[in-house]
């Protein structure tokens, strides 16, 4: 009787042990699927969430945009729903250094609308991306997929968060442009480059609104009609050139008897939409004071012209330089002739790109507002 008991016992100590053991396969098996890595229900879902395919089950067309996207790393599937949902609104993304100097200055400044949440999206997404097209925008949901070997990612925005947001910058943005012509309005002398500036500055800021804008309609069409009467960067544009018309601007350049360095000026000032003259005092003024230098090589058979270009776009009444240009070199020919020439087109091209790049570059600096 008590061998009986005995192997029973050892019976049921040996089921045990498998049952373990079995169990533990199990669960060893089960590590290796797929497991939901989503914010609202990590450890929850074994399988493939419901919001990969359909999210309007968890975010409703109603109350929200929406958008997924994919990719081998959970950064870049992040980054991939953000610009599926922004191109709902008809864009793409840009990238985070798109915003131009001026108008960061403006937003530090609080002089135009600046939204920053950095606590909805990572840093490492913030990085890589403008913020203007992250504004009311979310990632409240991801996924790995490791038989797949990729990430998925949600982008959700909220269209009573967005409405309320873009709303708000609209105005102020607004406010800012409805400020600059009232600046001008006041001025004693109305037409000059810092106020042709400012309309520059008000025709960019009416060009983010007009993206604020597009992206409210389409959220809250019956918000966006709120807004009808905004300032389009059209109407500022016109503005802008009207003025430009009434600023002339002398150019005087010396040992240039081609005209070639001062039809240059002129053409580059053209294309801002200003009037030129030449040889007459006005109080916008561009001088160039050319030096050519004839040497030879050592075997006289090559001429070269060496030459210094000391440029500047002056405001004769405050005598202040706005736009500072110098520019050296050396050109060579078998005729000093040739070289000459050739110092004059390197010149000419100098002009065409540094100094109006310098040009735009004065027209972008919101300090001197």
């Amino acid at each position: 009787m008590s061998k009986m008991k005995c192997h029973c016992r050892t019976l049921i100590r040996k089921s045990l042990v498998a049952s373990i053991l079995v169990s533990l396969c199990l669960a060893g098996c089960g590590s290796s699927e797929n497991v939901a890595k989503s914010s609202g229900s990590s450890g929850k879902s074994k399988g493939m969430p419901d919001w990969v395919t359909g999210p309007s089950s968890a975010y409703p067309k109603a109350d929200y945009l929406t958008a997924t996207g994919s990719a081998a790393e959970k950064k870049s599937a992040e980054i991939d729903a953000i610009n599926e949902l922004v191109s709902i609104f008809g864009q793409k993304i840009t990238s985070a250094s798109a915003t131009s100097r001026r108008m960061e200055m403006a937003q530090k400044a609080g002089a135009v609308a600046d939204y920053s949440d950095e606590a909805k999206l990572e840093q490492a997404v913030l990085r890589e991306v403008n913020q203007d097209d992250v504004i009311a925008v979310e990632i409240p949901e991801f996924f790995e997929s490791k038989s797949e070997g990729k990430w998925y990612a949600l982008a959700v925005m909220s269209r009573e968060k967005g409405t309320q947001i873009y709303s708000s910058m609209i105005e102020k943005n607004q406010k800012e442009i409805d400020s600059i012509f009232s600046q001008i309005k006041a001025s004693k002398d109305p037409n000059t480059m810092l106020n042709f500036s400012r309309l520059d500055f008000a025709e960019e800021v009416a060009r983010t609104n007009e993206g604020y804008l597009k992206r409210l309609t389409i959220l809250n069409p019956s918000a966006a009609q709120n807004f009808a009467s905004l300032s389009t960067p059209v109407q500022i544009h016109k503005s802008k050139m009207e003025m430009a018309a009434k600023i002339p601007v002398c150019v005087q350049v010396d040992e240039d008897s081609d005209g070639r360095i001062a039809k240059t000026f002129q053409e580059v000032m053209t294309s801002f939409g200003f009037n030129t003259t030449l040889g007459s005092n006005e109080r916008y003024v561009i001088s160039c004071k050319n030096h050519f230098t004839e040497s030879a090589s050592s075997n006289e058979k090559t001429k070269f012209c060496e030459y210094v270009a000391e440029c500047a776009l002056n405001d004769t009444f405050s005598g202040e330089t706005l736009v500072p240009l110098s520019i050296t070199g050396r050109e060579g020919s078998p005729t000093y002739q040739n070289a000459e020439i050739r110092a004059k087109q390197k010149i000419s091209a100098k002009i065409k790109g540094d100094f109006a790049r310098s040009f735009e570059n004065y027209l972008g600096d919101f300090t001197a507002f």
